[in-house]
């Protein structure tokens, strides 16, 4: 236990002795990416790439020591593209100022020209506005993804009538008292735009993935309660994970969404 803990720390002062990651500049926008330290600098690595909230960017996620030690502790490459305006342009969404599923496969393909990504590793997570992101990813552009792990966010109205991108792993995060995105969702804007629930959502994965109705697996993981969809034709995997507190990301529950997407990611190979 000592010796993981000094592991921890060991990472955490690291990443925190780091300077900002470069901005990448790209024809639609721009991204920063930072590899572990641990890295040796050949060796493939799995790809996390997080998707800010509202009125966020990539440079406030770099200097978030609690999220970036917490996707360098699995030995992943960390990639956080930046919004338009500091938002994001999903199905629903109050403006649309960029195809930003275009935009996040742009990023990806940049980010594995620059580094040896390994292709069977590349996962999608988000916070918020950038959580419903990841769920608009995972129903109408999934591929070159390998999993999805959503942060209190999810489709907003109108949902899918279906997810073109067939079935996918995700594990979904959320607060059950969480008052900026409540899991039964909420309108904004005078009614004019409406942030989905989160139930409906799963309605529909589970439809696209095969599972039968219901959860068939729950257990607590660290300090979520998470409920999982294993049964499903497809094969994949579906997860929602509760906490009791309110509109948040720690690092430790990004940390154990990607443990069980490289768990995903092994079971497929």
């Amino acid at each position: 236990m000592r010796g993981l803990l000094l592991s921890v720390l060991f990472i955490l002062a690291s990443v925190a002795a780091q300077a900002e990651p470069p901005l990448v500049n790209l024809p639609d926008g721009t991204y920063r990416a930072v590899a572990p330290v641990t890295w040796d600098g050949k060796k493939k690595l799995p790809l996390v790439l997080y998707i800010h909230g509202f009125r966020e960017d990539s440079a406030q996620i770099m200097a978030n020591d609690d999220l970036v030690a917490a996707v360098a502790s699995t030995g992943a490459l960390f990639v956080v593209p930046d919004g338009m305006d500091k938002s994001w342009s999903h199905v629903g969404a109050p403006r649309h100022r960029r195809d930003d599923i275009a935009f996040i496969h742009a990023v990806l393909a940049d980010a594995e020209a620059r580094y040896p990504v390994d292709r069977k590793r590349v996962f999608a997570t988000g916070f918020s506005i950038g959580g419903s992101m990841v769920w608009d990813l995972a129903c109408h552009g999934a591929k070159g993804f390998t999993a999805f792990m959503p942060f209190s966010g999810d489709f907003w109205e109108p949902y899918p009538e279906h997810c073109e991108s067939g079935p996918i792993d995700l594990r979904h995060t959320h607060a059950t008292n969480d008052h900026t995105f409540p899991m039964d969702g909420r309108a904004l804007g005078n009614g004019q735009f409406h942030q989905g629930n989160v139930h409906k959502g799963f309605a529909i994965l589970e439809a696209t993935d095969g599972c039968v109705a219901d959860f068939d697996k729950r257990g607590p993981d660290g300090d979520l309660d998470c409920e999982t969809w294993s049964h499903c034709r497809s094969g994949k995997q579906l997860q929602m994970c509760l906490h009791q507190g309110d509109h948040q990301i720690q690092g430790d529950w990004l940390r154990r969404a990607i443990v069980w997407a490289l768990h995903r990611a092994a079971v497929k190979n």
